[in-house]
């Protein structure tokens, strides 16, 4: 079969949205000259199906077959070529066409696979995107808490077991290199130690730690890690007793037993774990509220979050009506205000789950 490149052309700048002239414009030439092309009247110089190629987004070979293959092929092909960062062109070519075949048949599976695939591939380019801005951010804040937190997020340094980018690592070994005594760096590559399981490598960077108070908390996360439950608590009451009145450390110990009561025990190990976290955060929360106006609330979004993920939906709704209560006495809001948007929207929310299971 003779295949014609003029034919490839004309659907390729179809499924593009791209004019004649824009195509032309690109190779510096006439569009009278694309259009002989597209009509079969002529055919391009051999020197220009390299920009060509890259102006659609394809490899030069498939200007040549394009026609001819499945498009599944090509579709797969694109998404596996274009390694980390696809490019807008091929995006928009792809997802023009599933969705095409998607207006024809609601049920393809095919497309709605390539389509999750897609669009996880686009997820995962600004994810790198943002990750690096956030690596640039902190070489210009490095003690800034939320920069280091959200890049610490962006790489996937979780509680749960979640895959850990190279590049975490490789950015700070090289940060804590420059600034040896940085505790959020220090804490974020502890955490992603424990995380892959390198207990040495986290217990040396632990022991740097200046701070008592932070060192003593990761040495009961690394029980935690290891199951040795009983001996991170011995640590975090012993930690509390020694600092009644400090209300961080309250919140930090009850994220922890929030987090122990959220996973999967025996219902008399859940208690102690529930009723430790809820006895924490109120505790934080009345320390916040005497020493610092106006006060932080985010024990009682912790309580919102936990009540909510364990299934005291009404709990969880009184949390959320305190935090408007808070927004709007500490910060002068009225219930219609856009900062009581969100905790309106969450009690709406859990006001469904309680519809859908007849509570």
């Amino acid at each position: 079969m003779e295949i014609s490149i003029g034919k490839t052309i004309k659907k390729l700048r179809a499924e593009k949205g791209a004019t004649q002239e824009e195509l032309a414009k690109y190779l510096n030439i006439t569009f009278q000259s694309v259009s002989k092309w597209e009509t079969e009247a002529a055919s391009p110089d051999t020197m220009l199906l390299p920009k060509i190629a890259i102006f659609f987004g394809v490899a030069i070979d498939d200007l040549f077959s394009v026609g001819d293959i499945n498009d599944f092929e090509r579709v797969d092909k694109i998404l596996k070529q274009s390694g980390e960062e696809i490019s807008e062109s091929s995006f928009l070519f792809v997802k023009r066409y599933l969705i095409g075949l998607l207006d024809e048949n609601p049920t393809n599976t095919e497309a709605l696979r390539r389509l999750i695939d897609l669009h996880k591939k686009r997820i995962d380019s600004y994810t790198e995107i943002a990750a690096q801005y956030a690596e640039q951010a902190i070489n210009t804040a490095i003690d800034n808490h939320d920069l280091h937190f959200v890049y610490a997020r962006l790489r996937g340094v979780q509680w749960d077991y979640e895959p850990i980018s190279w590049r975490f690592f490789r950015f700070y070994e090289g940060f804590i290199k420059k600034y040896p005594d940085n505790k959020e760096a220090l804490v974020n590559l502890y955490s992603a130690y424990i995380q892959t399981y390198r207990y040495t490598e986290a217990e040396q960077i632990r022991d740097s730690i200046k701070d008592e108070i932070t060192r003593q908390i990761l040495k009961g996360d690394t029980h935690i890690r290891l199951g040795r439950i009983e001996d991170a608590m011995h640590i975090f009451t012993n930690m509390l007793n020694a600092n009644p009145k400090n209300p961080e450390l309250c919140f930090d110990i009850g994220e922890r037993y929030r987090r122990l009561a959220e996973r999967q025990f025996s219902p008399s190990e859940h208690e102690v774990y529930f009723n430790c976290a809820v006895k924490l955060f109120e505790q934080a929360q009345e320390l916040f509220d005497r020493a610092t106006p106006p006060p932080p609330c985010q024990s009682v979004y912790s309580r919102a979050f936990m009540y909510d993920n364990l299934g005291y939906y009404q709990k969880a709704i009184e949390m959320w009506e305190e935090i408007i209560m808070r927004i709007n006495r500490d910060y002068y809001n009225d219930d219609e205000s856009e900062s009581n948007k969100w905790p309106h929207e969450m009690i709406a929310a859990i006001k469904n789950k309680i519809t859908e299971r007849g509570q």
